[in-house]
């Protein structure tokens, strides 16, 4: 068994699978987090038939004694995180007219709070140690506003401003934060099948490339730390 790990919270069947492969293949046991932990059956076992350990938590990114927890266990369980990755979207998308108190508060929860407790838990375990890397997945939200998507992109950029706090506070104390701005579709199966044309001319972005940026990213040495990335195909325009 691997004597380190990484926590993806947010994982499923697109980004979140790629990036436990990746990093299963490059030796790490792999934590997963999802709501509903019984979608990652599959993948969990697909991870340990790589040689190393894996385990999954039903666990909402927003419950502050529920992710307590599950990081207590993951370090005793599965070794000293060495990476925790923050993968929760939630997109809402609504005409502001019809946006809800609710939906507005469920988004800043999901992909804002959730995003601060990830990155609060990790920090206390990696400062002791001066080291580690807490990563957030953001979009095209977190640095404009989009119409009809308010409580998503207000929550994206919350996000980010997060993340960039967490870089100003804990890179020198030896640990690496960094926010990727995903600035197109990912490939899958529903997105490919909607938009076929871009998915045979390499116009979505892949998630297994993707994951290769995260693992690069992990393992830049400290003399050469990025902060943020821009990841889109080739087609997709500068906005």
């Amino acid at each position: 068994m691997a004597d380190k790990s990484i926590i993806i919270v947010g994982a499923g069947s697109g980004l979140g699978a790629s990036l436990g492969r990746q990093f299963a293949d490059a030796g790490y046991n792999i934590a997963m987090s999802a709501r509903n932990s019984g979608r990652l059956e599959e993948l969990e076992g697909d991870l340990k038939g790589r040689g190393v350990d894996a385990k999954s938590y039903g666990v909402d990114a927003a419950d502050d004694a529920g992710m307590t927890t599950m990081f207590d266990n993951i370090e005793t369980s599965l070794g000293p995180i060495d990476l925790a990755l923050y993968n929760v979207n939630g997109r809402t998308v609504k005409d502001i007219t019809e946006l809800s108190a609710e939906d507005f508060e469920a988004s800043w929860r999901n992909i804002c709070l959730g995003g601060f407790i990830m990155g609060r838990e990790a920090a206390k375990r990696m400062i002791p140690r001066k080291s580690g890397s807490i990563f957030y997945t953001g979009g095209r939200g977190a640095r404009r506003g989009i119409a009809k998507f308010t409580a998503f992109a207000s929550a994206k950029a919350g996000l980010r401003s997060v993340a960039e706090c967490l870089a100003r506070e804990l890179s020198p104390q030896g640990i690496h934060v960094a926010h990727f701005a995903v600035e197109a579709s990912l490939a899958s199966e529903r997105v490919n099948n909607a938009q076929p044309e871009l998915a045979a001319n390499d116009g979505l972005l892949s998630t297994d490339a993707l994951a290769e940026v995260y693992l690069h990213t992990h393992q830049q040495p400290r003399n050469c730390w990025s902060f943020e990335t821009d990841l889109r195909p080739w087609v997709e325009e500068f906005i």
